[in-house]
């Protein structure tokens, strides 16, 4: 290895590089580089006495394998080979000089770094190596309209890892990899499928180390690789970050993966059979461990610290280290949590042999109580009768997600006051130059737009946001359109539209012609992917004719009786909507009941008992910011017991007096929900101290995920 200086200014060198870098290449490519301290914490916990051969499919400018390197040399292990793989030319270049400067030449390890596609079959074949005793990396995170221009079935990342799957896996867990590569969703950021190659490429035996965010435990479409780790991989260990994170500048925070690839009969199991499981250890690592040097020197204060850490996790984590919290993390309860989200879904049963072979259902067909997250779980006392929970769809509440117009810039209007003709006027959006204009009042609806504006509707007023709903209006060269599909109109028993007035066409008709600061291509208004889909040819029989400016008819979520933002500084508080209802915007996850059987003040006092608000705080996204995130599916795996009629019914009645501080209000709905966990014969003042201490441990969830201590 070279002197300290001569890495010093090789790396240097590499983050002088990192910032010469495009910013739209950068989020193209998924080029957010790791860092050297985070890569040596990740490359020790990894490391292993028989580690040989090491890949980073991912490479980058070479923080990981930069760090592997500088871990081997400390705690003297022999590696034969590091090896790399970067889709872009001149950031593999960046890395070859990198690793030439820190290897010397005839020094081991052996070297290469290929610039080429990952997902490529052919890339794969010009490795030196097969399979690798250890695999690190840090995953790209693409968004996949930014990859497939939101054309899910446009996936060359998916062509490229079935291809691979196909031609290097022949063993006994062939099947499963194949099945995982052929069935992610969709809608997964480039980070799926970059995690199940990297995993198919770890020998078995080997090693698996990611660098990943933290939402690989909540998003739905990340499911699939929580079933990997724990289907082909014997999870070891996974470290979060604690605010102010270690990307300081990530929109969510960052968890470590370290994984075993499982051999023979291990790997062949399914999850369903499986008897015995590994142990694991999640650790969370707070800034006060760190040091200027190392993100654990403070707490390790040897020559070598992030080795320090590794042996102080790899012995079980027992004693009481600086800004360092170990618990061990329950395998069998990650799967029976994962299986209770995926049991629907087509690819795990294939994987697991169908739900009517699973443990869960060996009495019957009907799923278990829903499983609750382990923070929640601690809260309770031994008394809590757990089996009397359902999910929330059990109980007739949806959970969804509020109107995406597809371009607010054009669909959100302000309102400011009365039009002389009885309409409306409104103001544009900055985006469209804030024009003043009038509109009818039919084609205007309320929206609550923004958390900002959740006070006015607390206050039972209603917000300035107004959405143009045009379904009933058409610009004058559209009519002809409309006269000749007059026969699909009568035949739905739907009025035909009517012509827009002058000042409303002259503001569509504008609008058509501009492109909007940040859309793809510069593409106008009409062009823009989730605006152009608004569009009907009435070119069958039958068919109503929809124009780009119109929108699709509203959905019950986009009317919700209740709504919660979707990122939340502080508790979340949970709003019932207004009557007649206001339309909800995305920036919100909404509530509805389809049969009725909640009233909207029932549900504003049920989301705000402290059980429930216990359950977002423990089961949302954690931000880079200290925020959280609370998305349908977090929020849709939300369980609480069921109620009679009778406690419904006193719901409405506390919902109609809740407000964000009546205390007695929110004593009571607590103790309604409570009771219902409970022994009868539990008194009330038990009732309301387990009401005090949820209420204490959720707002000390709520100072972990912010700067600030509780």
């Amino acid at each position: 290895m070279p002197g300290d200086e001569a890495r010093r200014i090789i790396r240097n060198a590499a983050r002088a590089y990192e910032q010469t870098l495009d910013p739209v290449q950068r989020k193209r490519l998924g080029q957010f580089f790791t860092g050297v301290p985070l890569g040596k914490l990740l490359a020790h916990l990894a490391l292993r006495p028989d580690t040989r051969t090491v890949l980073d499919p991912m490479v980058g400018h070479g923080d990981l394998l930069d760090a592997t390197c500088e871990a081997a040399a400390e705690r003297g292990s022999s590696i034969a080979r590091l090896d790399g793989i970067e889709v872009d030319e001149a950031t593999a270049d960046t890395c070859r000089d990198r690793l030439a400067t820190l290897i010397p030449n005839d020094s081991a390890p052996d070297y290469s770094i290929l610039a080429a596609d990952a997902f490529d079959p052919a890339t794969l074949g010009a490795l030196p190596v097969s399979s690798y005793d250890l695999v690190i990396t840090n995953p790209p995170y693409v968004r996949h309209q930014t990859r497939n221009g939101n054309n899910a079935a446009a996936d060359p990342a998916r062509a490229g890892l079935e291809q691979i799957v196909d031609s290097r896996h022949m063993g006994a867990d062939s099947a499963v990899w194949k099945v995982l590569a052929q069935n992610y969703s969709g809608l997964a950021d480039l980070s799926i499928p970059a995690s199940i190659l990297a995993g198919s490429l770890v020998r078995p035996g080997g090693q698996l180390a990611l660098v990943v965010p933290a939402t690989w435990r909540s998003r739905d479409y990340a499911d699939v690789i929580r079933y990997m780790l724990l289907r082909c991989f014997a999870l070891e260990t996974i470290v979060a970050d604690t605010q102010p994170g270690w990307f300081s500048d990530a929109l969510v925070r960052t968890h470590l993966i370290i994984a075993r690839r499982l051999i023979g009969a291990e790997a062949r199991q399914r999850l369903s059979s499986r008897e015995r499981w590994s142990e694991a250890r999640w650790l969370h690592v707070a800034p006060d461990a760190a040091d200027e040097c190392s993100l654990v020197g403070a707490a390790f204060e040897g020559e070598h610290p992030e080795a320090d850490f590794a042996a102080y996790v790899h012995a079980g984590g027992a004693d009481a280290v600086r800004g360092i919290k170990v618990r061990p993390f329950d395998l069998h309860h990650e799967w029976v949590t994962l299986h209770a989200r995926m049991r629907r879904q087509h690819w795990y049963a294939i994987l697991e042999g169908g739900s009517h072979n699973l443990p869960l259902f060996a009495a019957s067909q009907k799923p278990g109580p829903p499983v609750l997250p382990e923070a929640l779980r601690d809260m309770l006392p031994s008394a809590a009768d757990t089996a009397k929970l359902v999910l929330l769809e059990d109980t007739g509440i949806k959970v969804g997600q509020g109107l995406r117009t597809g371009c607010n810039g054009f669909f959100y209007v302000t309102a400011c006051g009365t039009a002389s003709d009885g309409g409306e006027q409104v103001n544009a959006s900055p985006a469209l130059g804030g024009m003043e204009f009038a509109v009818p009042s039919g084609a205007l609806r309320p929206v609550l737009r923004r958390q900002a504006e959740m006070h006015i509707v607390e206050r039972g007023e209603v917000p300035p946001g107004r959405v143009l709903d045009l379904r009933d209006w058409v610009l004058p060269e559209d009519f002809r359109i409309v006269v000749d599909a007059r026969l699909a109109y009568e035949q739905h028993q739907i009025n035909p539209p009517h012509v827009m007035p002058h000042p409303l066409t002259a503001f569509v008709r504008q609008a058509a012609t501009i492109s909007l600061d940040g859309s793809a291509d510069n593409k106008p208004i009409p062009e823009l992917s989730a605006v152009r889909t608004n569009v009907r040819q009435p070119g069958r029989k039958g068919v109503i004719p929809r124009f780009w400016y119109m929108l699709p008819d509203f959905a019950p979520r986009h009317l919700p009786a209740a709504f919660a933002p979707r990122v939340n500084q502080g508790t979340p508080w949970i709003e019932c909507n207004a009557d007649p209802p206001l339309l909800i915007d995305a920036n919100f996850s909404t509530f509805w009941t389809p049969d009725g059987g909640w009233t909207r003040f029932a549900l504003k006092a049920l989301l705000n008992t402290v059980w429930c608000r216990a359950f977002m705080e423990a089961t949302g996204t954690p931000l880079g910011g200290g925020a959280l995130k609370l998305e349908a599916t977090h929020l849709r795996q939300m369980s609480v017991p069921v109620l009679t009629n009778e406690a419904r019914s006193a719901l409405d009645a506390a919902g109609r007096k809740l407000t964000r501080d009546s205390g007695e209000v929110q004593a009571y709905i607590d103790r309604i929900i409570l009771q219902a966990l409970l022994p009868c014969t539990m008194r009330e003042a038990s009732l309301l101290e387990l009401a005090h201490h949820m209420a204490k441990q959720t707002r000390a969830l709520c100072a972990a995920r912010q700067r600030t201590a509780s």
